[in-house]
């Protein structure tokens, strides 16, 4: 599932580095504080971490958010959380379930008329899974060259719709695909009555408490992480990062454009898989598992493994940030880890999956 794209990408695990890759560990490991210099020292711009540990909490930042004025790193700011976005998106799909303004056996031709092909036999359920079959659209070269373009949902659909579907019916295998969930934002739209921003604000930000949680399509606003891309030549890295912070986000939509801080994000996972924001049979269809590789993907779930225990949640890669949130099955343990730049050279991936494996598993070091 390794995949570099010029124009960024929305992913749910492209890098061996979100999957445990550094194995167990042994008693002589450097310290988080030093694992994090290790990054830093490794290329690149900035890295935050932030863990949650039975109600304590452990924060650590090092380089720049913004190396053109020289603004440091710090755990507490704002960035693009990219494909951990979808956790949302599924979430408020399932409170929708749940008033019963929306059905997971709906089909997408039941709320959008002919959008795509086989409308008729790909139901929420499989958009939510990624086992509807639909091409990733961020694969077009179109969108990779005019990723700055103000896109649409249904531009970005059309573009997707246009290459053949996987060959697997749908609701059969795991296939990521970002153009699931555009899709599902528009279902959603129309099931909620209201825009995509405007539900996710009212009835996931705001009673959450997630006061720096935002949906933005556009670019940021304020202080931020800088995300930086590097040139790259067929998944290697050919030169320094260059800052991405003008560029606007609209092509990743539904599938991408939430910007929130480390807090925030804990604070949505640990209410969610708590059981304070969905009902218990909700709860049960969001953490129901299918194979994807070496990963188990839910609906807009995924299950990672780790060195130590099975982790729960999402990552996200967008604008050259790379954003992870891993939690224990009852979020009593919680990490946030955030790199901005992407893709990554061998030795920065190498030592962002030490230092991801030493903050989510200190007992195996």
């Amino acid at each position: 599932m390794r995949r570099v794209h010029a124009a960024g990408l929305i992913l749910v695990a492209s890098l061996t580095l979100v999957v445990g890759c550094a194995g167990s560990r042994s008693g002589d490991e450097p310290e988080l504080g030093t694992l994090l210099d290790n990054v830093i020292a490794a290329g690149a711009p900035g890295v935050l971490v932030v863990v949650r540990d039975d109600g304590t909490v452990r924060s650590e930042a090092r380089g720049f958010a913004d190396r053109s004025r020289s603004i440091r790193m710090r755990a507490d700011q704002r960035f693009r959380i990219g494909s951990i976005t979808k956790t949302f998106v599924a979430t408020l799909a399932l409170l929708l379930v749940e008033d019963g303004s929306l059905r997971l056996g709906d089909t997408v031709e039941r709320w959008l008329p002919g959008i795509v092909p086989d409308g008729r036999i790909i139901t929420v359920r499989d958009l939510l899974s990624h086992t509807a079959g639909l091409f990733d659209y961020v694969e077009d070269y179109r969108v990779l060259r005019d990723h700055e373009r103000p896109w649409t949902p249904r531009e970005l659909i059309s573009i997707a719709v246009a290459h053949p579907p996987e060959r697997s019916p749908p609701g059969r295998r795991f296939a990521y695909s970002s153009t699931n969930y555009l899709v599902l934002g528009l279902i959603v739209e129309e099931a909620g009555g209201a825009s995509l921003g405007r539900q996710l604000r009212g009835r996931l930000f705001s009673p959450l408490g997630l006061r720096r949680t935002s949906f933005v399509p556009g670019a940021i606003r304020g202080l931020h992480v800088h995300g930086h891309r590097p040139p790259s030549h067929q998944g290697v890295v050919t030169g320094p990062p260059v800052d991405t912070s003008t560029e606007s986000a609209w092509w990743t939509w539904a599938a991408g454009a939430i910007v929130s801080t480390a807090g925030d994000v804990q604070s949505f996972f640990a209410a969610l898989l708590r059981g304070r924001v969905l009902s218990a049979p909700l709860q049960r269809e969001m953490e129901t598992l299918v194979p994807a590789g070496r990963l188990q993907y839910g609906l807009g779930i995924a299950t990672f493994p780790t060195p130590c225990v099975q982790a729960w949640g999402h990552t996200g890669n967008v604008q050259g940030t790379i954003a992870v949130a891993w939690n224990t099955k009852d979020a009593s343990r919680q990490l946030v880890l955030v790199v901005n730049t992407y893709p990554l050279s061998a030795e920065l991936e190498a030592a962002v999956g030490r230092l991801q494996d030493a903050a989510f598993c200190p007992a195996a070091q």
